[in-house]
């Protein structure tokens, strides 16, 4: 027959019950903080981002726009999902015959008023946000640009990375190398006046065997050209980089355009800068 637990003996048991628990914890702590940063394990993490858009301060959240010709400014979104937005709009009418049009944000101001820049061999940032296009004429053969890593300084040439849409209903991620030369390393299907989250995970690098890509597209993980969800590729170029959001393109492209950016921002890992 089983002996009554005594009082020193329930104690006993609750004790050996409560170290089981904090083992289990700290177990999967351990899983999770051996994650590769930005999959699933770090997922689950949310910092504070290093920057993100606050639509109530308005462009201040920018270190610039760029409007040849149009506007940026903020709304409520149109699909009444996602509360205030920006908008960013063109009128497709070149200002002069040697400016192609565009209408980009450009960097990250914090809200202390410095500017967040990638410049440090070897450093990862995630940059995270949700799109929406629409109108967005395209014409076969030609581009528009909806989000670049843009380089400046001495040096700067190309952007080594460009979301682009393309006259055949397709979006693409494209890398351009230090030589100039361009590989597609994923698309899709474009879709209008619908939201689209994007994260993009960048290692800052000038060595193509050094720096990398990644990308998810609505939360997914995407394999890029080569088959996988990491991409070797030289991310720096000039002085620094920094992100685009807009519209630029060809001149073979006319008519209006519109694009919404919701929830743009800058972190360590996805978790961070997921929208």
């Amino acid at each position: 027959m089983k002996r009554p637990l005594t009082p020193h003996s329930r104690w006993g048991v609750a004790l050996l019950a409560g170290l089981a628990l904090v083992g289990t914890w700290t177990a999967s702590a351990a899983e999770e903080s051996s994650a590769p940063a930005g999959r699933a394990g770090a997922a689950t993490h949310r910092a504070a981002p290093l920057w993100r858009a606050d639509p109530a301060r308005g462009l201040a959240s920018f270190e610039g726009t760029e409007t040849k010709p149009g506007s940026v400014r903020v709304v409520d979104d149109p699909a009444g999902r996602y509360g205030k937005s920006f908008q960013l709009h063109t009128s497709g009418e070149k200002i002069d015959d040697a400016t192609r049009v565009r209408v980009e944000t450009r960097g990250h101001r914090t809200a202390d008023g410095s500017r967040l820049r990638f410049a440090k061999e070897g450093d990862v940032y995630y940059v995270g946000w949700r799109s929406m296009w629409g109108p967005l004429p395209t014409e076969k053969g030609d581009w528009v640009v909806l989000w670049q890593l843009k380089d400046y300084g001495s040096g700067a040439a190309t952007p080594p990375l460009s979301l682009r849409a393309r006259g055949d209903g397709t979006v693409d991620l494209e890398y351009c190398d230090p030589d100039l030369k361009t590989t597609q390393l994923w698309h899709t299907g474009l879709t209008l006046n619908t939201w689209h989250d994007f994260v993009v995970g960048i290692k800052i690098s000038e060595d193509p065997t050094k720096g990398w890509v990644e990308l998810w597209h609505d939360g997914t993980a995407q394999r890029l050209t080569g088959g996988t969800e990491q991409y070797r590729a030289a991310t720096l170029r000039g002085d620094w980089v920094t992100d685009k959001w807009g519209v630029y393109r060809s001149d073979g492209v006319t008519g209006q355009a519109t694009a919404y950016l919701n929830s743009p921002a800058v972190g360590r890992t996805y978790g961070d800068a997921a929208p």
